[in-house]
């Protein structure tokens, strides 16, 4: 996963000059639970605080349509000093649902029409993402997960160079994220149990364009 970080840290930095990068910053609601055939459906909690998310993505779009990519890399971590942490890359797709059909010089920068028309979006979001628990003796392995999401959100113009854009968002990892050997009250290890992770999101991105010569 570090590669991966390094790999789209240095595409950002060759391409920044004439191109549209954004950086998020998130607060992220966790839940997290055991789930599955044996798991127990009351007391099937895991503990998972809540806590701060950074990401940073490359922008790029559909010729003719308001349909807008964003490769998003991302470092999430629970608690305030020990807990879960989480890194990965989602390939967020923006779906302008009342602006499908135009071909503007978007995202919405400047003034270009009504706000909700020309702003809100439909976020879908794949990804793959690696976790891990820091304790106060070590970090202990973690897993890679397949992840899930969706969200909204609208974009607002402040000037050419500029776009400020709320975003309400999940995250659920599809397959297992902790690694964890489950048991039961005789200590029996119990099979058919993972770890889910589902991430509620509010946050807010700042989308930078250096592609225009006049801001």
């Amino acid at each position: 996963m570090r590669y991966l970080f390094l790999l789209f840290g240095c595409l950002l930095l060759g391409s920044v000059v004439s191109a549209q990068v954004g950086i998020t910053g998130f607060y992220n609601l966790n839940e997290a639970r055991m789930v599955g055939e044996n798991a127990d459906p009351v007391n099937n909690e895991l503990d998972y605080a809540n806590g701060p998310e950074i990401a940073l993505n490359y922008w790029f779009r559909l010729p003719k349509n308001r349909i807008e990519f964003q490769p998003t890399v991302y470092y999430a971590r629970s608690g305030e000093r020990y807990g879960w942490n989480e890194a990965g890359f989602q390939f967020k797709t923006n779906i302008y649902l009342f602006d499908l059909g135009t071909d503007c010089d978007c995202p919405t920068f400047g003034k270009q029409g009504p706000q909700l028309e020309k702003g809100f979006f439909l976020q879908l979001s794949p990804g793959v993402s690696r976790h891990w628990l820091s304790t106060a003796a070590e970090n202990l392995s973690g897993k890679t997960a397949f992840t899930l999401g969706a969200g909204i959100g609208i974009d607002f113009g402040i000037s050419n160079l500029i776009t400020l854009t709320p975003i309400a968002a999940l995250r659920y990892t599809a397959t297992d994220f902790t690694d964890m050997i489950f048991l039961n009250r005789d200590g029996l290890e119990v099979s058919g149990i993972r770890g889910a992770l589902t991430a509620y999101q509010l946050g807010i991105q700042a989308t930078f364009r250096f592609d225009k010569k006049r801001y």
